[in-house]
């Protein structure tokens, strides 16, 4: 795997995994605090609907024992023969008009002989069950079951008319509830909730559905236990699977409460139960799990461009170093590198760029000083098979010239092999100086003087050619710790070039001047120059672009220059020519002599 791709790959694990963590805890915390919450008010609506249940059916089973123990229900001992009882039960009847059916009294026959509808006088009841007692202070109330008809449902209560006389019981006084009343109050959370999604459920004590919102009482549940096993779990606050889509929902919250009774009245042990489906419930919380999950894609989408930013600046400086390493590992040649900034990378790639430098010198280095071995060794082969040859003949040359009856083509030919002896005899001496220079001598010299007296020699040879001199002595401290011949050397080498290579009415221009690095001198023509190929192999032994040179003069002087602990560089000069730059690290002050 590449720099770039790790880079990109851990960029987007730091900057997405903790985003999508953060998103998920936020999402889950709040969908479980949402829960509590909404299973808090189902609670509270749960309560307050029991509790109305409770303070309702103690007003309904008290007014049938208040109603049981008043004076006109004596009239049932005499059939109602006045009608009084049924006026007023009907008068009662009408004021409690939506909470009961009817009211009626009967004899202890079974007998009906008073009734708020007319209609039921005179028929006899039949025998019913007994399904709950309320007991009361002043006596005790009884429930039938209930009664589920085509359209409406009731619940008969009913108390005993006892004889003021102590004498037993005269009849009862029966009333029939309409449970409608119940349903309706059941019915009150749909009203409160968007697209009637609350529900509402009434247990007994056994745990049967009794009276429940609409939506259940079509879906056929009441005198069910088909919800039973939810009134434990609907305690607990948990989410209830409704895998029998029983409610019409998959998941709902429940709250639940039982009854506590209303003031002595201790109830029946009835429970409500409120249901809410949890896609209506946790729908703000997934509008923003939504929301989160768009601002997670945007976080990704700048992640995954920031990160190809980073990671890109990052490899990109290792990217350009890897192949600066492979086209100079190919080429064996030192490309200019690309802008790498100031970073560790940019240290880095500077550093391995100044090391390959420093590696391509040595490589020069031993190059040149493998050259300079082989001269000191044809030097010192050279000396010793040539110059004595060399000095017998020239001996033997200059003992013919005195010889009185030479030809003059005789006289010539001497005189060519004097010449040519002497030019032998001089590259033996160049070679022997290349091979084995001689230790510099140090001592304060002034570089001007030491310029001026070049100048002074080279002026005739420079006159022959019409070639100028021009000094440019800038340099305010030109003193320098050096070895006065050896510095003559290096430069009559450098101007002797320039004066064979310039033609008729050319300059040579050598200019000093002081910079923060040390004292420069600069050595300047306006011949036709070194071309950038050539001028990384001037200083090479036997290397030279001049017929009839040997290449041996500017090796030389590097060679003394290196040994000044200087530095000497080939440019190009202001009018186009070669220029040769001389750089004294470490010139002397006047005040330190």
């Amino acid at each position: 795997m590449t720099i770039r791709r790790t880079l990109l790959v851990y960029f987007l694990l730091m900057g997405l995994a903790p985003a999508a963590i953060l998103t998920g805890l936020a999402f889950f915390q709040a969908r479980d605090a949402l829960r509590l919450e909404i299973t808090r008010n189902l609670k509270t609506e749960a309560s307050a609907l029991m509790e109305q249940i409770d303070r309702m059916m103690f007003d309904r089973v008290l007014h049938v024992h208040i109603w049981s123990e008043l004076e006109i229900m004596q009239e049932v001992r005499v059939g109602d023969v006045d009608k009084r009882l049924s006026h007023l039960l009907f008068d009662l009847n009408k004021h409690y008009e939506g909470v009961y059916k009817v009211l009626y009294c009967s004899n202890p026959s079974g007998d009906i002989v008073a009734a708020s509808d007319p209609r039921r006088v005179g028929s006899r009841l039949g025998e019913r069950p007994i399904w709950l007692t309320a007991p009361l202070a002043l006596g005790e109330t009884l429930l039938s079951p209930l009664e589920l008809g085509p359209t409406d449902a009731t619940i008969e209560m009913s108390a005993s008319i006892h004889d003021p006389q102590g004498q037993g019981e005269t009849g009862k006084f029966h009333a029939l509830f309409d449970w409608g009343e119940v349903f309706r109050l059941l019915d009150q959370p749909i009203k409160k909730a968007d697209a009637g999604s609350y529900l509402a459920v009434l247990f007994d004590a056994q745990g049967r559905i009794i009276a429940a919102s609409t939506p259940l009482r079509d879906r056929g549940l009441l005198l069910t236990d088909k919800l039973a096993s939810w009134r434990t779990e609907a305690l607990n606050g948990v989410v209830i699977a409704d895998r029998e889509k029983l409610l019409g929902f998959g998941e709902v919250l429940a709250g639940s409460a039982n009854s506590k009774g209303y003031q002595r009245f201790p109830g029946f042990g009835w429970s409500v139960q409120v249901y809410q489906p949890t896609a209506q419930a946790f729908a703000p919380v997934d509008r923003m799990a939504g929301a989160f999950f768009l601002l997670l894609v945007l976080t990704s989408a700048v992640a995954v461009i920031l990160s190809l930013l980073i990671a890109g600046g990052i490899a990109r400086p290792i990217v350009q170093l890897t192949t600066l390493t492979r086209n100079f590992t190919l080429k064996q040649q030192l490309a200019e590198p690309l802008n790498i900034g100031n970073g560790e990378v940019g240290e880095l790639t500077r550093a391995f760029v100044q090391m390959i430098g420093e590696l391509e010198k040595s490589r020069e280095n031993l190059v040149r000083a493998a050259k300079l071995a082989v001269v000191g060794e044809m030097a010192a082969a050279m000396a010793h098979e040539v110059r004595t040859p060399l000095g017998i003949m020239r001996s033997s040359a200059q003992m013919l010239q005195r010889e009185p009856h030479l030809s003059e083509t005789g006289k010539e030919m001497l005189v060519f092999m004097l010449s040519e002896t002497d030019r032998l005899n001089n590259l033996i001496s160049a070679l022997l100086d290349c091979a084995r220079p001689r230790a510099p001598h140090f001592n304060p010299h002034c570089l001007h003087h030491i310029i001026q007296r070049v100048l002074d020699l080279l002026a005739m040879q420079a006159n022959k050619k019409s070639i100028h001199f021009i000094s440019l002595f800038h340099a305010k401290n030109d003193l320098l710790s050096c070895d006065e011949e050896q510095i003559i050397q290096v430069l009559l080498n450098l101007v002797m070039n320039a004066l064979q290579i310039l033609p008729p009415g050319g300059e040579i221009t050598l200019a000093t001047l002081n910079t923060e690095a040390g004292l420069v001198l600069n050595v300047d023509d306006n011949g036709p120059g070194i071309a950038p190929s050539q001028r990384l192999r001037v200083f090479d032994p036997f290397y030279t672009q001049r017929e009839g040179g040997i290449g041996l003069g500017l090796a030389v002087v590097q060679q003394i220059i290196k040994a000044h602990d200087a530095d000497i560089s080939v440019g190009v000069s202001p009018s186009g020519g070669a220029r040769f730059r001389i750089l004294f690290p470490n010139p002397v002050n006047s005040s330190d002599l």
